[in-house]
């Protein structure tokens, strides 16, 4: 029975061994894309080992490796062949699987001569304090992204004497407390989560350490060591007025292996109270933010120590770097605006990620260009209806001048039909009467002048005669100044009068074409339709050359309507305004003095047309 119990342990030990095995063949390959750094032939090689604790991926082994990586890639002094090992041991923890690594990495290098050890993390620094001398003894060093609370250790360990690195400081812990009190002052209970796992419990330390010299400024609540649904649990109930502070949680209390990151985000979806966390790549996945530890920082920092290790300066320096250059201050805008965090409370020092864009952010441009356009656009408009406002007073003032001016003609016409009114009284009452009277006297003459022969008596009937037709011009011309016919017979009678007597003195046929008009016609009306017929008529006489001219003369409901047409020489109505002349203004004035319309058409050769359209 003791047998088949030995035989059956053994059995399983080694198919524990060989499955180990097979996974650190896999994860022991160089990672696609992480090619050594290219060097010029003919450098000195150097070989070098790294030991990531986690698996190839992992997050934050991501960020070490590229901040090694960025460094080693600009040195040119050497040839250095990388040689990654993701050991993965936060899922691998038991003795056994770790004997059984530690086995397979000493089969693989302890034929190979490797220059330097570059141990990346808290499992893998345990990991080479347990198994370092037998599977890399006497190789030089270099530990990064480890806490300072392990250098004693580490110190204490066998490797003391080749053992260097970079340490995270401790008073690390205690600004990112003192950053989130100062963003959250009246803060009174503390929360602190972190995992069971040896880098989980390493990475704590400082942390806790922090919240308890606090005193009794904060209630620490420890939530360490519990399984990830107890946490969850707590953080869905914390008192008020707490801050919740996230170290690591890579196992929780029942053996499960998670990524932090993950586990972050978790908490901050349960819980409404700020989270607080030291690492830089936590920023995003929930932490406020603060003095955080930048692990690609880290890595870079450990490259340029490897480097001169590699040199062979180890002599002057000493054992541990507590860095200080690789931590800023970050914040996410996203949690400062959910958790009504002020950017005033910020040190002067800090930069705001994540921070959305508002919509001036998005479209500034675009904004400016339509306030521009719309600036440009009101100027226009302002001009518009500035230019408008002194157009609309330059046409209330060019009325107001035309209906002075048509006022002026009014009166001028008004004055002038007075004075031709004057005129004729005066030829009647005085010059006719003398004419008259020198025609009486002259006939007497020649009565008398008979004794004296035929001579005298002709030549005295010669001034007779002409005493006559002198008397019967003014006689025409009084009756042309004021046509007494006008007032006495109308306006029908007075048009044919004129036609029969333009007719007989210039011997031009004229068509008179007249229907009946009413009695009841106003004077002013009248008159202006007889002088622009007269005025017409005398044109014709002294300009047409015109063998015939027509007049119409109609009446209708409430118009009075005249046309005088002639078949003259006719002219170009536009250039009559560029030569001498008063006729035709005469006529429009006389016109648009009683409301009227007044238009005139003709060409050359093909006689002229005067239409008149007075309102009754």
């Amino acid at each position: 029975m003791l047998n088949k119990k030995l035989h059956t342990c053994t059995v399983r030990n080694v198919l524990v061994f060989c499955a180990v095995l097979l996974v650190m063949l896999l994860i022991g390959q160089p990672a696609p894309g992480s090619s050594e750094p290219a060097v010029p032939a003919g450098k000195e090689e150097k070989q070098v080992v790294i030991l990531y604790s986690q698996p190839r991926g992992f997050p934050a082994t991501e960020m070490v490796e590229k901040g090694l990586h960025d460094v080693l890639a600009e040195q040119t002094q050497f040839s250095i062949q990388l040689f990654p090992e993701y050991l993965d041991l936060s899922r691998f923890r038991d003795t056994a699987q770790r004997q059984a690594l530690a086995d397979l990495l000493h089969q693989r290098y302890h034929a190979k001569k490797i220059d330097l050890i570059i141990c990346v993390d808290v499992p893998a620094a345990h990991f080479l304090m347990d198994y370092g001398e037998y599977i890399f003894p006497l190789i030089p060093i270099v530990v990064c992204s480890v806490p300072e609370a392990l250098g004693d250790q580490l110190l204490a360990s066998p490797l003391k004497n080749r053992v260097n690195g970079i340490l995270e400081p401790a008073a690390m812990a205690q600004q990112l407390v003192d950053s989130a009190l100062r963003l959250k002052p009246g803060t009174k209970n503390a929360v602190l989560i972190a995992g069971a796992f040896e880098n989980d419990e390493a990475r704590a330390i400082a942390l806790r350490k922090a919240l308890k010299d606090m005193g009794e400024r904060l209630q620490l609540i420890d939530l360490t060591g519990l399984s990830l649904g107890e946490v969850l649990s707590r953080c869905e109930s914390l008192p008020k007025e707490s801050l919740i502070f996230y170290s690591t949680l890579f196992v929780d209390a029942k053996g499960r292996s998670f990524i932090p990151k993950n586990v972050l985000q978790s908490i901050v979806a349960v819980s409404d109270y700020p989270v607080f966390g030291p690492y830089e790549s936590y920023l995003g996945h929930g932490i406020v933010g603060g003095p955080l530890i930048s692990l690609r920082l880290e890595g870079a920092q450990a490259a340029e120590l490897a480097l001169q290790m590699l040199r062979g300066q180890t002599t002057t320096m000493q054992k541990f770097f507590v860095t200080s250059g690789s931590h800023s201050n970050l914040y996410d805008w996203r949690q400062l605006s959910i958790h009504h965090i002020d950017e005033d409370l910020l040190p002067g020092n800090s930069t705001v990620l994540f921070r959305e864009n508002t919509l001036w952010d998005q479209y500034k441009f675009l904004i400016i260009g339509v306030v521009l356009l719309l600036a440009i656009q009101s100027g226009l408009i302002v001009g518009l209806v500035f230019n408008l406002h002194h157009r609309k007073l330059a046409e209330k003032a060019l009325r107001s001048s035309q209906q002075e001016l048509q006022d002026l003609a009014g009166r001028l016409i008004s004055s002038q039909e007075e004075e031709l009114s004057r005129l004729p009284r005066e030829f009647h009452d005085d010059y006719a009467q003398r004419l008259a009277a020198v025609s009486i006297e002259i006939g007497t003459l020649e009565i008398q002048a008979q004794p004296y022969g035929p001579a005298m008596t002709e030549k005295i009937a010669h001034i007779k005669t002409q005493l006559i037709a002198l008397s019967k011009d003014i006689h025409s011309l009084s009756r042309e100044l004021h046509p007494a016919i006008l007032a006495d017979l109308g306006l029908k009678q007075a048009v044919h009068s004129l036609c029969l007597n333009f007719t007989d003195r210039e011997n031009i046929p004229v068509g008179c074409h007249i229907s009946d008009l009413s009695d009841t016609i106003p004077k002013e009306i009248a008159l202006c339709v007889y002088r622009v017929i007269q005025e017409s008529l005398r044109n014709i006489a002294k300009h047409a050359r015109a063998h015939h001219v027509d007049i119409f003369l109609k009446q209708t409901p409430h118009r009075l309507l005249a046309t005088i047409e002639d078949d003259g020489t006719g002219f170009e109505p536009q250039c009559t305004r560029h030569t001498p002349g008063i006729g035709l203004a005469s006529m429009r004035e006389r016109v648009q003095y009683v409301k009227g319309e007044f238009t005139v058409r003709s060409e050359p050769g093909q006689g002229t047309v005067i239409d008149v359209s007075v309102p009754l």
